[in-house]
């Protein structure tokens, strides 16, 4: 895994297949983990994997010792390769150390990687900005980073989107969500009611609770139904009609 850490060319799931085959294999690289399991770690669909490892062949990182068959516990067999690098499978390779290449500083997949790094820490502190909790950040960089390596991750437009959505139902920071939880639970997905509408809910819940009280104390007392509807003159017709289905209940079973 060393090895991968500091050679591999690819970034995102690729990299993510290529640290699980590594963490499978022994000391001569062979191993023969299942396209499932490295689908689970890779965080990707087993088709996927399979179409990545013939890239990854073609491109001379691995090699098909025993191709995965169609029945139950026919796994596949590979081995490990060193690919066009210069370095030795076997060397041991500190993390720290920059891995020699043959292709140089400025290929296509070395400016790749630096520059999804770049925009996905830049794309990340952006939705920081407009999240209204500044807690745990570093938790939250973790989630958004695991986010924006699946084939299916949002844009980071739409994540900012619901993040206002979702900062207008907070009626106080303390009762917002970490970030981190927000993402990790997909709320970006969730459907809304603002405050000011949940408030209207609340006044609106409570006129009519007033209304139904007024009613019974229109039928205790034995006046009309037509008394309760100008006594409900300024109401919400609403709470005009949940009044008069409790005054007409009440007066029916008093009977």
């Amino acid at each position: 895994m060393t090895w991968v850490w500091a050679n591999s060319p690819y970034s995102g799931q690729p990299l993510l297949l290529h640290l699980a085959l590594a963490d499978f294999a022994n000391d001569e690289g062979f191993c023969f983990p299942s396209h499932g399991t490295l689908a689970k770690k890779a965080r990707c669909s087993q088709g996927w994997v399979a179409q990545t490892i013939s890239l990854m062949q073609r491109e001379g990182f691995i090699e098909v010792v025993e191709k995965a068959g169609n029945g139950r516990g026919k796994v596949g067999r590979y081995r490990l390769l060193k690919g066009h690098t210069e370095c030795d499978l076997s060397q041991s390779i500190d993390h720290t150390l920059t891995a020699n290449r043959s292709h140089s500083d400025t290929s296509h997949s070395s400016l790749l990687n630096r520059q999804e790094t770049s925009n996905t820490q830049e794309a990340f502190d952006e939705l920081w900005k407009h999240y209204p909790r500044k807690t745990a950040k570093g938790a939250a960089r973790r989630a958004f980073d695991r986010l924006m390596q699946q084939q299916d991750a949002p844009a980071l437009a739409v994540l900012i989107a619901a993040v206002d959505r979702y900062k207008s139902t907070v009626s106080e920071v303390r009762y917002c969500a970490h970030l981190s939880t927000w993402l990790n639970g997909e709320r970006w997905l969730d459907e809304h009611e603002t405050v000011e509408t949940q408030q209207i809910v609340v006044q609106k819940s409570g006129e009519i609770r007033s209304a139904e009280s007024l009613a019974a104390a229109f039928v205790h007392t034995n006046r009309s139904e037509d008394d309760l509807l100008v006594s409900l003159a300024a109401s919400s017709p609403d709470a005009q009609a949940a009044a008069v289905a409790v005054f007409r209940e009440m007066k029916a079973g008093s009977r």
